[in-house]
């Protein structure tokens, strides 16, 4: 059992290592792409645009309400100056009348982490001045009425954009504002607005951001794991600043396998555990053969032996009886006779299987009478079966000549006999039977001796098979007679077969025995 595993082991490692391998090289992942629910995104989107435009509207009039008091004669200075501190992100306030500026509010401190550098707001053509690279220049159209009543103006560098307002036709006032400070508190309004629009896209799932001013910071978002681009970006415009509303697809991760490296894995594998069996299966039956041929020799040995030794004792009691008991000295001359014919057989039972080991077994049919040939047959066998008073009973049926391989059928009659008399002596009774059915020859031998277990029927024809495997159970052998005769009957074209019996074992012989008819020519007739 350890030699098959030594075998069979391997080749299993290997296929499961094929298998593990090829399932690893076949794995593909897979990304199912959901597309977003633009009905929500949409819905989203048109609250965050109203909400943005309230608040712009908000912030526009106070700035407003700002320019309109510093028209007013009634109102003091440091009353609208109050009014500008309190503005978020409002940094200096400049009136442009007649055109001559005037600064009415200026020096608040930025909010911390705000920019500290103010821009400041000139009238293009300012009396020929040089325009500072940190100026904000309102142009001639802004200062002579020409275009619309108020908009905004971009700052010389990123953080301040300036707001203008015409209050009378030939005044304007330019509020500074620090957009840094202004997106701040929009965030901070923002998150605390957003959890109650939002929540319907949390519910479903969805991957929602918002991006504010300069696309620096996510303000909020309903889901974190987005990758790549966004499908939806809705942008929008304000006073505040520039706004988006992102959404992406929701991406589901899966594997997948590819089928045909799997089934050449699956494949390879079945390969290899197929291989494995074969050679451990081929393995087993050469331990096998080896094994029953050390024994085929252990037997042949045995019965080599055996008569030569029966050979050399009668002929040494002969010779002493030769001249005083002339009789006794006759009988162990037969035995001697027995004997040698017992050793004849024995050697062409090794002879006919090793020429069919080798393939260079020939048959050739020939002009005989079966019944004469059984007869020559059991007269080899009488003397043994008359001393172990077994009886013998033969329906003859087969008397006429027939074309057939006379040696051959000698041979399969003689292991037949045999192996009465050897395993079924206790029945006491060989039973013989001859006949002629058609252009076929069957020959019947039967006995009355313990019969042959069920577990062995199927085996007994194989050669080196017997139902006692020791060379000295009182029945020796060399396993070979029932195979020698079941090849020589298929090889002339027959078969041998063993039959069911309720008592006993009956072998019955079937083979092709055409008439031979003698052919005279007319010469000898003449």
């Amino acid at each position: 059992m350890r030699s098959h595993w030594l075998t069979l082991g391997p080749m299993l490692a290997a296929a499961a290592l094929v298998l593990w391998g090829g399932e690893r090289m076949s794995r593909r992942t897979v990304e199912d792409r959901i597309p977003a629910d633009r009905d929500r995104v949409f819905d989203f989107a048109a609250s965050f645009r109203g909400e943005l435009d309230r608040l712009d509207d908000v912030y526009a009039g106070h700035l407003a309400e700002i320019a309109s008091s510093t028209a007013s004669a009634w109102l003091p200075v440091d009353a609208s100056e109050r009014r500008c501190e309190n503005v978020i992100g409002l940094r200096s306030c400049y009136v442009f009348a007649s055109s001559q500026r005037t600064a009415f509010f200026s020096g608040k401190k930025p909010a911390v982490g705000a920019s500290s550098r103010i821009p400041e707001v000139i009238a293009e053509g300012d009396g020929g001045r040089i325009v500072p690279r940190s100026a904000v220049v309102l142009p001639k159209e802004i200062l002579e009425g020409v275009s619309t009543t108020s908009g905004w103006l971009p700052g010389p560098e990123e953080g301040h954009q300036v707001r203008w307002i015409r209050t009378e036709p030939a005044r304007v006032i330019a509020f500074v504002i620090d957009e840094d400070e202004l997106a701040e508190c929009l965030q901070k309004h923002l998150a605390a607005w957003m959890p109650g629009p939002m929540a319907p896209l949390r519910e479903a799932d969805e991957r929602v951001a918002i991006q504010g001013p300069g696309g620096k910071e996510w303000l909020a978002r309903a889901d974190a794991s987005h990758t790549g681009p966004a499908a939806m970006s809705l942008p929008h415009r304000t006073g505040l600043g520039e706004w988006q509303v992102l959404a992406w697809d929701k991406l589901e991760t899966g594997s997948t396998h590819d089928a045909a490296t799997l089934i050449l894995a699956g494949a390879i594998a079945c390969g290899l555990i197929l291989a494995g069996i074969s050679l451990q299966i081929q393995q087993g039956r050469a331990l096998r053969l080896a094994e029953e041929r050390v024994s085929f020799v252990n037997r042949v040995s045995h019965e080599l032996g055996t008569p030569l030794t029966n050979i050399l004792l009668n002929l040494d009691l002969a010779g002493r009886s030769l001249d005083t008991r002339p009789a006794e000295a006759q009988r162990r001359l037969s035995l001697v006779h027995e004997e040698v014919r017992r050793l004849g057989r024995l050697v062409a039972n090794v002879l006919t299987f090793s020429r069919s080991e080798r393939k260079t077994l020939e048959l050739a049919p020939t002009a005989c009478i079966p019944d004469q040939v059984v007869e020559d047959m059991l007269a080899q066998f009488q003397p043994s079966l008359d001393r172990r008073k077994i009886r013998v009973e033969w329906q003859r049926g087969a008397g006429n000549s027939t074309l057939l391989d006379a040696d051959a059928l000698a041979q399969i009659t003689g292991n037949l006999i045999s192996n009465v008399e050897k395993y079924a002596g206790s029945g006491g009774w060989l039973g013989l039977a001859t006949s002629m059915e058609g252009d076929r020859l069957v020959l019947r031998v039967s006995d009355r001796g313990p019969g042959i277990p069920a577990r062995f029927r199927g085996r007994i024809f194989e050669p080196f098979e017997r139902i006692h495997g020791g060379v000295s159970e009182g029945a020796s052998g060399t396993g070979l007679g029932l195979a020698i005769a079941r090849d020589l009957a298929r090889r002339m074209g027959g078969d041998l077969l063993l039959c069911p019996s309720e008592t006993g074992t009956v072998f019955e012989l079937d083979l092709p025995a055409p008439p031979h008819l003698a052919i005279i020519s007319h010469t000898e007739v003449a």
